[in-house]
């Protein structure tokens, strides 16, 4: 009867400590039971009830908070997750304890221990705290920018080591739905003992990050075991636990022992297999070679076709055909292009400088030219010619108000007749030394290819030619003859400009014109 009533007497203490009241039931069976009973029995009773209370009561506190913070982590990402997910990439925690409605507390992370806690009023405060975190350059930045925009990179960071992005590392962990479970924790003894390989196909990528000069692999063992990064969401590091470093181009990859690390020589190239990463091109042509690149020297920057064009040019005659075109034509501004030949999805024509104002900011904020080595030697190479060459380039900003400039001049020239050039039944002309043969499109020659424009060249050229057919049945009168001269000179000249030119027309341009002669009629 005794363990009975302390039993419930434990009960009503912790359901009380819980805001549950029970005294309706549990008082009239306690008191019962102490009428008959002497105080020494009463007292060792209260002991073990007070005892087994309290520890009851601390145990189910800690679960209880345990489960609200993790709701209370639900929440807050389905509201937030985002930013929760870049703030613990900046090495930051939000602190659910110490945060409340307009105050906002974030705890370090084991790095950012020095730095201490951080306090904000608002969530759009943590936005531009990012923001400012990104803006800094600073290793950190780079996870920050990942978690806020992850559809700006193209590569995981796993990706950017093996692709040599800087000195970087990575930490592989078991992948226990594969075989490698059954070495899981096991010290590298065991696992020789046991005739067990080691093979990457086993792993599985849980953190990469950049590797710092004088890091060493127990500095990152103490970090991800003791007090890790706030975005490191696996177990603490452990034996079986593999280390990845890529320091100057050197690729190593080391297994995590009881004491210690053991060298795994082949693992770094298994799992670069894995990861189906595509070795950097080596012994590259890239002064003759133009079966990926070719060049091109234009008049007009904004269309190429318009006016003198120099293609399928190394860069050394692209830039001898530059230099050649003169720079008061009105056209358009001059400039060098690439015409990309690879088979990605950025093939085609691209300016590459423009009246001595090499495009790299433009090109390196595009992903597919950024990763391209074709096109970062091209800029690499047209840096050097500019500073050999043109040593007092003018200022990038007046550059870019030229270009705009010029571009509204170049759209009234088209009003006044475009000029193209073609090497249609000639040899294909290097540098820009033989003359090309010109072909004129006036402009109302372009309205008629926009009016009549398809999918492709071919189409609208046979749109035209039906179009003729259909005129020449008609009675003969002036303007009715003016068309069909105007569509046979206009289906001529398409014939002879090649595909990748008459995409590049902004028939648009003509439409919208002749929509507003319309509306001003």
């Amino acid at each position: 009867m005794t363990k009975e009533v302390e039993a419930e007497s434990v009960a009503y203490c912790v359901c009380s400590s819980f805001g549950l009241d029970t005294s309706d039931y549990s008082f009239p069976y306690i008191a019962g039971w102490s009428s008959s009973r002497e105080m020494k029995e009463m007292k060792a009773s209260m002991d073990v009830i007070r005892k087994t209370a309290g520890e009851m009561i601390d145990q189910l506190t800690e679960e209880l908070e345990i489960i609200l913070e993790e709701k209370q982590k639900t929440e807050l990402h389905d509201k937030y997750g985002i930013l929760v997910d870049a703030l613990e990439a900046a090495g930051y925690r939000y602190d659910y304890r110490e945060s409340e409605p307009g105050h906002i507390v974030l705890a370090p992370d084991g790095t950012h221990e020095i730095a201490g806690y951080l306090q904000f009023e608002s969530w759009g405060d943590i936005k531009d705290w990012l923001e400012d975190t990104i803006a800094e350059g600073t290793d950190i930045s780079e996870r920050v920018d990942r978690a806020l925009y992850p559809f700006k990179f193209d590569y995981t960071l796993e990706e950017e080591m093996f692709r040599g992005n800087g000195d970087r590392y990575a930490i592989c962990h078991v992948d226990e739905d594969t075989p490698g479970k059954q070495h899981l924790f096991m010290n590298m003894a065991m696992v020789k003992e046991d005739g067990i390989t080691i093979d990457a196909a086993n792993y599985k990528c849980v953190y990469s990050g950049r590797l710092h000069e004088n890091e060493k692999l127990d500095d990152l063992y103490a970090v991800f075991n003791d007090n890790p990064p706030a975005d490191y969401k696996a177990h603490s590091m452990s034996v079986s636990d593999v280390i990845i470093t890529n320091r100057g181009g050197d690729m190593q990859a080391y297994y995590v022992d009881r004491f210690g690390f053991a060298e795994l020589p082949d693992f770094a190239v298994q799992r670069e297999k894995i990861l189906d990463i595509v070795p950097e091109i080596e012994n590259v042509d890239y002064e003759n070679d133009l079966t990926c690149i070719s060049f091109y020297a234009a008049e007009c920057a904004e269309f190429p076709v318009m006016g003198e064009v120099h293609y399928d040019l190394t860069l050394p005659e692209a830039l001898e055909a530059y230099e050649k075109i003169p720079s008061e034509r009105m056209h358009g501004l001059k400039c060098v292009g690439f015409d990309l030949k690879d088979g990605s999805d950025y093939e085609g024509m691209q300016s590459l400088m423009i009246e001595g104002k090499i495009q790299k900011e433009f090109l390196n904020s595009i992903p597919g030219f950024r990763e391209n080595s074709y096109v970062q030697n091209a800029i690499s190479r047209v840096e050097k010619y500019l500073e050999e060459r043109h040593p007092n380039v003018e200022n990038p900003l007046e550059s870019n108000k030229k270009v705009d400039n010029e571009k509204n001049i170049s759209k009234e020239k088209k009003r006044e007749g475009a000029e193209y050039t073609d090497e249609t039944n000639t040899e294909k002309k290097k540098g820009g030394n033989e003359p090309m043969r010109n072909v004129n499109l006036e402009e109302n020659e372009l309205t008629i290819t926009a009016i009549f424009q398809q999918h492709t060249k071919e189409e609208t050229i046979q749109t035209l030619k039906e179009a003729l057919e259909v005129m020449e049945q008609e009675e003969s009168d002036p303007e009715n003859d003016e068309m069909i001269e105007i569509i046979n000179s206009t289906v001529g000249k398409l014939q002879q400009i090649e595909d990748k030119y008459y995409y590049s027309l902004d028939l648009n341009y003509y439409l919208n014109n002749l929509e507003n002669d319309a509306y001003e009629a």
